[in-house]
């Protein structure tokens, strides 16, 4: 099946791939053959962007083949990029008619630092490790969950995600033992997190993570929503209405 990934969780990447449906035969990572793949690391032009990286994406194959689903990421990630991302691919769903999925940004990290471990040191090390996500919210913040692998393409999150400060994501780390990795752009924006160990996938989201991620659990029958997760108000707020007067 042919499918269109989209990332706005902080910069931008879309993803254009062929993959197989269903569970991966031997349990390894499901291999996807990429057939467009751009990313740009501006986080405040999303919706600039997002139209003519499209119209790249899905000029790219010659072989005339229908794109059969579309992948968004749904946070947890400032507002005005999570919204373009998803916007967009809302709107592709509609107009073709295909299914759109929601993927957590955070699940996704989790999915690439993982892998980058499994490529290190094995991958029954990396099925056994927990990782500690912190991504970059803006202002001192971070976005925070821990996770474990599910196979070779899935997540499990042990914790529901949050807003913390870098201070506490570092608490919450040693809390999770000597073992555990610490993975995310947040990790790399303040080092105090990760005090020391090494930084494993220093990004807000991954298109080509997603895909597989949804893949998986679409394959267990679970429904992938595309409502975002935002975690906290917009930076920018509508002023409330002015109260009338009281009669005097």
């Amino acid at each position: 099946m042919r499918i269109l990934s989209i990332d706005s969780s902080l910069g931008t990447q879309l993803l254009l791939c062929d993959a197989e449906p269903g569970v991966s035969a031997d349990g390894a990572p499901r291999p996807l053959e990429v057939l467009s793949s751009q990313a740009l690391q501006d986080s405040r032009r999303h919706a600039e962007s997002l139209g003519p990286m499209l119209a790249t994406a899905l000029a790219a194959p010659s072989d005339g083949a229908p794109l059969d689903a579309v992948v968004a990421a749904t946070g947890p990630a400032p507002f005005t990029g999570l919204r373009a991302g998803l916007v967009t691919a809302r709107a592709l769903s509609r107009a073709r008619s295909i299914p759109a999925h929601g993927v957590p940004s955070l699940d996704a990290v989790a999915r690439l630092a993982l892998d980058e471990l499994a490529a290190e040191r094995g991958r029954e090390v990396a099925d056994a490790v927990t990782v500690l996500v912190a991504t970059d919210a803006r202002r001192k913040e971070v976005y925070c969950a821990a996770y474990r692998a599910r196979g070779a393409d899935d997540v499990e999150a042990l914790s529901a995600p949050a807003v913390t400060t870098p201070l506490a994501a570092a608490e919450r780390l040693v809390g999770l033992g000597p073992d555990a990795v610490p993975a995310g752009s947040g990790c790399v924006l303040y080092p105090e997190i990760a005090d020391g160990r090494p930084v494993l996938a220093p990004a807000s989201g991954s298109a080509e993570a997603q895909v597989r991620i949804a893949l998986a659990r679409l394959a267990r029958g679970e429904e992938l929503a595309t409502e975002p997760l935002y975690l906290r108000l917009a930076d920018v707020q509508m002023p409330a209405g002015r109260k009338r007067a009281l009669a005097g």
